[in-house]
């Protein structure tokens, strides 16, 4: 049986980045305020957040039709993602010298981790839509 595979559009993947771009840079920015690593940090997240978010898409995207038609399907990508992405993030903050990598992360991969599971649920609510409308 062909199983559709649903996407998220372009403009949604883009506006997500840049938006956190916008935000978590922002946020490193002051986190990190003192320090003399405060601009690297921030321009680190940023550029980290915006390629992040574009990535989480299409791994949330990835996991979830991987995934049997179960609850795990919302939760386990959002897991999976933001422990892999999270990692990378410990990784290049520590290679830069990022006085409070915790405080830098911690808020970003909170909201992440929700971004996964509403992006999962879209993904679930499209695929719902698609296969009522193929019956």
């Amino acid at each position: 049986m062909h199983q559709e595979k649903t996407r998220l559009s372009l403009a949604f993947n883009i506006s997500s980045a840049a938006l956190a771009f916008i935000i978590w840079g922002s946020w490193a920015y002051y986190a990190n305020s003192g320090s003399d690593t405060r601009l690297i940090s921030a321009l680190i997240q940023a550029l980290a957040s915006f390629c992040i978010t574009l990535i989480l898409v299409h791994m949330v995207t990835f996991i979830f039709h991987l995934l049997p038609k179960t609850p795990l399907r919302i939760i386990l990508p959002a897991i999976i993602s933001v422990s892999l992405t999270g990692s990378a993030l410990i990784l290049a903050h520590t290679l830069a010298g990022t006085s409070k990598i915790l405080l830098t992360i911690a808020p970003a991969l909170t909201v992440a981790f929700t971004f996964c599971v509403v992006t999962a649920l879209k993904l679930n609510k499209t695929a719902t839509h698609a296969k009522e409308h193929h019956v």
